[in-house]
Formats: structure tokens, sequence, C-alpha cells
């Protein structure tokens, strides 16, 4: 039977004359893809190409009916069972799919491939036959193992942001992650400012400050603006900071062996990915976090962000902007390791437990992260801040501290005694796991509506 009169399927019919808009008999690039689209397949541009030179056997850049169902192919779909199916049992097993999808650079945990292939096992043998894998796929361009593989983890959950971790590393990282993560900070910051704002004064002002009373003193002189002082500067500051966090931090996972499972070195590849883009990002955006401290703890004597920003400048040059780096450094790094590690081992968890990580789960995640992160950094956390508010805060005793980060602790400890460098520790927990918990969350349904909808 010659090839043109094969059999065509009828949906595959259907939804070739629906997206043939203009009633050609030819299918372009646009059509195709609103095509695919209907069928719930994603694709990129380079995949569409590489679809229709595929099929398209006199090259005029348009696919008829025949060439669109040829890339839906039982010919095709064997090939590529075959290519995973490496002991040529006629079975795709658990560890046969998770080498497949190694090579393709998706590094998941076996709790995870389980749960990707019980998508296909229809029998609910553990494995995967031919007939069960055709079934599946059979409305996804048979064109190659990676469109496929594509398809088969389009489920994973894969999240980032300057708050979280991905329990799956994925080949490609799309550089609108770095959006949603910064989205992600700013959402948790705003929400969460207030409790910042008390945060602050204590790690500032000494472990005398009282939370409730901070909260109303400072609604009481003035206003809700005064609870939200300095926010602006921090959404400025932490939507870069977390938008390079989450880019970088998945971009530095690509090449370490990490893959979720619970080996000793697990966490150190992790933690040694998530300081290196925290200090990154701190790098590229420390001038503002200084601003914004100034503006949080004295927002009465500055009329705007610029007019902060050239009083410290004018203070002490480009240094007076820089000042605390050295304790920043020393904090973020191991805070967001610390953070990221702690995640990613929950997540884990919840993978083999198979326990759901629903949104009230992500965020109980997100929450203990940041407050184990922040239990093991927080004597450093305290310096920074007083280091970046001299000058422009009233109180003597926090202006005369030393620009030697460690010179400065020794200062603190024997002017206040060591419970000062855990003041308002109450306070950063009241805020911490809201804060962490909002931006995981919130960044995990960002990057799970642009991968549903966008990828």
């Amino acid at each position: 039977m010659p090839p043109s009169t094969l059999p065509i399927d009828n949906r595959l019919e259907k939804v070739f004359l629906s997206h043939d808009e203009d009633n050609s008999g030819g299918m372009d690039k646009a059509e195709l893809e609103s095509a695919l689209n209907d069928l719930g397949v994603k694709v990129t541009p380079n995949e569409l190409s590489s679809i229709i030179s595929s099929v398209d056997s006199n090259n005029d850049g348009t696919l008829s009916l025949f060439e669109f169902s040829s890339i839906f192919g039982k010919a095709k779909l064997r090939v590529i069972f075959n290519e995973i199916d490496v002991d040529l049992s006629g079975q795709i097993s658990v560890v046969e799919l998770q080498g497949a999808l190694e090579k393709l650079g998706y590094k998941l945990p076996s709790s995870q491939i389980k749960k990707i292939l019980k998508k296909v096992d229809k029998d609910e043998s553990g494995e995967v036959d031919f007939d069960e894998f055709q079934e599946f796929f059979k409305y996804v361009p048979a064109t190659s193992l990676s469109l496929l593989a594509k398809s088969w983890t389009s489920e994973a959950p894969i999240d980032c942001g300057s708050d979280l971790s991905p329990p799956t590393v994925s080949p490609d990282v799309p550089y609108h992650y770095a959006i949603l993560g910064g989205l992600g900070g700013v959402a948790s910051r705003t929400l969460t400012a207030p409790m910042e704002k008390v945060k602050l004064a204590a790690q500032t002002g000494g472990p005398n400050v009282k939370i409730l009373q901070e909260l109303r003193s400072t609604y009481k002189s003035l206003g809700v603006r005064g609870l939200f002082a300095g926010n602006l500067a921090n959404c400025l500051r932490v939507f870069p900071y977390a938008g390079i966090v989450a880019f970088g931090y998945l971009s530095l996972l690509r090449f370490t062996p990490a893959d979720n499972d619970l080996d000793p070195m697990e966490p150190v590849y992790r933690g040694t990915c998530a300081a290196s883009a925290g200090i990154l990002g701190q790098l590229l955006t420390y001038p503002i976090d200084v601003v914004r401290a100034r503006l949080t703890i004295s927002p009465e004597k500055y009329s705007s962000i610029y007019s902060c920003f050239k009083s410290i400048a004018k203070e002490g040059g480009a240094r007076a902007l820089y000042k605390g780096l050295t304790p920043t450094c020393f904090t973020v790094a191991p805070f967001v390791a610390f953070q990221m590690t702690t995640a990613d081992v929950l997540k884990t968890i919840c993978a083999d437990e198979d326990i759901e990580v629903t949104t009230p789960v992500m965020m109980g995640i997100g929450g203990t992260a940041g407050i184990v992160a922040q239990t093991f950094v927080y004597p450093l956390d305290v310096l920074r801040r007083r280091m970046q508010v001299q000058g422009g805060n009233a109180n003597a005793n926090v202006n005369v501290i030393s620009d030697s980060t460690w010179l400065a602790l020794r200062q603190v400890v024997q002017r206040e005694g060591a419970r000062s460098l855990f003041a308002g520790i109450g306070a950063t927990y009241m805020k911490v796991f809201p804060a962490v918990a909002i931006a995981m969350t919130t960044t995990k349904e960002l990057i799970g509506y642009s991968k549903r909808n966008w990828e």
C-alpha cells in the first residue's frame, strides 16, 4: 500500500483540519505549534523546525495531512522504545528509564522515576511494555527520545528561587526562571515587611527590643507606611538577587553529580552550588541592600531611595555602600546552602515516602528550611546589619564598632554580651518561616504555571 493511502488516525485528522486555518491543505510552523498544543504537547521553536524537517519530503516548509500524521508513528516509537529497553526484554524498567533520562541530562531520584513510569504503566506491573508505551505517546511527535523524555517528565517538580531548591535537575534552565524566582522573593518580602522592620530594629538596637512594642511604636509614629519602610528598596534588591540565585543555583547543579538521592555527598554538592550562587547575588546587589537597611531603620531621615544612596556615599564614598560585605558573604553562603539543602532533603523524604508536595506541605518545607538556616548564621547576620546602618542610626553604641568583621564581633560581645548576637531571633523566626514558605510556594506555583503554559 502506497504511503499516502495509509489510514489516518481520526483524531489527528480532526486536529489537522481544525488548525489548517487558511484551508490550504498544508500546515505551517505556527499552525503546527497550535495543533501540538491542542494535543497537549509543548515544543520549542528549534523542536518545531526539527519536526518539520524530519517529514517535509518536498521541503516547502509546510506539512500535508499525511506528513503531519507520520510524525506520530508506531515504527518510530518502536525505535525509541528499544533505545530505552537496553536489555531488549520488551519491558522498560525503572533502572532503564533512569539511565535513559540521565543521558539526556535529567537527574531524578528513583522514587520520582517510579512515579513517572507509573503514568504509563497501566497494568501496574512496575514495568512498561510497548503497547502501554505506544498508547501513552501516540499523540506525541516520535521524532526523538529527548522530545518524548520532555513530555514524560513534564509533571516532575522543578522549582527554584532565592529561597528554593530543585528536587529535579533539568538539562535546560529557562532564562525566565530567574524572573519567576525574583517574583517569589518580592512576594515574600512584601508580605513579611513589618516583621523585617522589627527584626532589623532588634538586630541594630540590642536584645531589649520587644516585638509587639516595636510594631505598636512604629505604627503610632509613622502609620502603615512605617511598617513597610524600606520595602521598595528591599524589593528592588531582592528581585535581581533572587533571580541570580535561582538561575545560578540551577545552572551550577547541572555540572555536579547531584541526583537528589540521599547519599553523603549530595548535601555538599547542592550546598556548594547554593553558596556560590548566593555570594554572586550579594556581590551584584549589595549597595541596594545597604540602602534598604538604612531606610528600614530610619525612614524619617531620608526622603527617597536616591537621597539615602547619596547620603551613604557622602559619608564614606563608594566603600560605604559595601560596609558589612564580608560578614554578609560569611552569612549568606552558609544560609543559602543550609536552606536549599534542607529543603532538598525534606522534599526527597516526601518523595521516598510517597507524600505529595502540596501547597501546605511546600510551605512547611520552606519554613522549616528557613529556620534551620537562620539559626546557624544568625550572629553574623546581626553583625552585618549593625555594620550596614553605622552612620544612619542614632544609637551611639551601634556607631563605634570596627569595620573589621572579627574585631567588630569581639566588640559587640564585650560590650553587650554574647546574648546580643541573637537579638531579634524571635522576630526573625516569626518572619523567616512565612517568608521562605511564601517565596518557595509562590515560585513553585509560578514555575508550574509556566511549565504548563509556556514551555
